[in-house]
């Protein structure tokens, strides 16, 4: 989120709980340091924005469970890789020990091939 998402977003939860955006509140609610410019910029677009955009301007709240949704979406799909790749893994345990027996088996019967 960019620092002027920030500001939109910070001027949008103060303006949900019935206050008036202002630089002052907008920085107390933002808790972290963010240029002034940015501050006027963000507190002068959100005045200007229509009710329906002012609506459409997404909450930490909802850009945090956003990304947390998008974690556990990875995190699943995640699961599942590491799940086939096992899955590969024994099956390609087992063809290798298929080989490996037939190697020891056409070995012992090269050798006793060549002994006699």
């Amino acid at each position: 989120m960019s620092p002027l998402d920030q500001v939109l977003c910070a001027a949008k939860q103060l303006s949900d709980e019935g206050k008036n955006p202002t630089l002052a509140l907008i920085k107390t609610k933002l808790g972290i340091s963010v240029a002034m410019p940015t501050l006027i910029q963000g507190l002068q677009q959100y005045k200007s924005m229509s009710d329906a955009d002012k609506a459409s301007i997404k909450t930490t709240a909802q850009v945090n469970a956003a990304a947390q949704e998008e974690l556990q979406q990875q995190s699943a799909n995640d699961q599942q890789r590491v799940a086939k790749l096992e899955q590969e893994l024994v099956l390609l345990k087992k063809e290798l020990k298929a080989v490996t027996q037939r190697l020891t088996i056409l070995e012992s019967v090269a050798n006793k091939t060549s002994e006699k």
